[in-house]
């Protein structure tokens, strides 16, 4: 009987967590990995106690796999920083001092923590530039370190998201020395050469 029970408990929090996944409009290949349940079974969670297409939509093709979209530009950084911090505090990825990343959690542990640092993001940030697929994919890049890492800015020691292997200091973008500052000598000085006789 315990079996039993421990079986049904298992698949009611899967069930759960689907949902959760699907009101942060993931897709369903992501809720797969997480869940283990199977496409039929995600689509009729999604008509039946989602509203369906009337309410929330449901995004096909493939997951974001551009790691570049989390340093284009100077507001994508800092909430990438945020997520990557919270990362962090739960245990999914290392911090930069760390001689390898922590062990893998169960993958329905991995999807709760990822919605529970969504949540805490979200509301942190009203009108997120990150969706929920773009957060996860953060999580996996940060992970494999590959082509992005945590790093701790040197000026403030707060978390940000960098290049794998950066060009420029390693200042987050609060701290950085404005660039009009350094462009404008630079131009300044190439300007007073170029009229020398």
């Amino acid at each position: 009987m315990r079996i039993l029970e421990d079986r049904y408990e298992g698949e009611l929090q899967n069930f759960q967590l689907a949902l959760r996944l699907v009101r942060y409009e993931a897709r369903t290949r992501t809720i797969r990995l997480y869940t283990g349940l199977t496409d039929h079974r995600i689509r009729k969670l999604w008509q039946r106690y989602c509203g369906g297409a009337s309410t929330l939509p449901r995004h096909r093709g493939k997951s974001p796999q551009q790691a570049g979209y989390f340093t284009r530009s100077a507001r994508v950084r800092t909430e990438a920083s945020l997520l990557a911090a919270a990362f962090c505090a739960c245990g999914l990825v290392g911090e930069e001092t760390s001689a390898c990343q922590p062990a893998v959690p169960p993958r329905r542990h991995v999807g709760a923590l990822l919605c529970d640092v969504y949540e805490y993001y979200t509301k942190l940030v009203p009108q997120p530039a990150i969706s929920f697929e773009h957060a996860q994919f953060l999580a996996q890049c940060l992970r494999s370190g590959e082509q992005l890492a945590v790093r701790h800015c040197s000026q403030c020691r707060g978390h940000m998201v960098v290049e794998r292997f950066p060009l420029r200091p390693r200042w987050c973008d609060h701290c950085a020395p404005p660039k009009g500052r350094r462009g404008g000598a630079r131009r300044t000085r190439a300007t007073h050469t170029t009229r020398r006789p």
